[in-house]
């Protein structure tokens, strides 16, 4: 079996640091049927299907989570998109300002 995607280990890794442990309540939170949704979340975490960017954002929004954390394959800048997701808009002008001097 080959490596497991980026997407399916950032959704594993938000699932549990949101506090959510089953696979099935994302789901459900995240608008999936009740019935599927444990199997479903499951292979979307296993690396064996990838949910519709439709699907993702919904995900993302109920992990409190920016979107583009699932895709990004440098856990440097993964941890970055993580923390500049939980600034304001003012925090994130002065951080971007700062970066512009740099």
């Amino acid at each position: 079996m080959g490596r497991m995607s980026i997407l399916a280990k950032r959704l594993a890794e938000a699932r549990k640091r949101a506090g959510i442990s089953s696979q099935r309540e994302l789901g459900v939170m995240a608008g999936l049927h009740i019935s599927g949704a444990d199997v479903r979340m499951f292979y979307y975490e296993a690396g064996q299907n990838q949910p519709k960017l439709s699907l993702m954002k919904r995900i993302a929004a109920e992990l409190h989570t920016p979107l583009p954390y699932f895709y990004c394959e440098d856990d440097v800048l993964a941890n970055l998109i993580l923390k500049f997701g939980t600034l304001d808009e003012a925090q994130k002008k002065k951080l971007l300002d700062f970066v512009d001097t740099l």
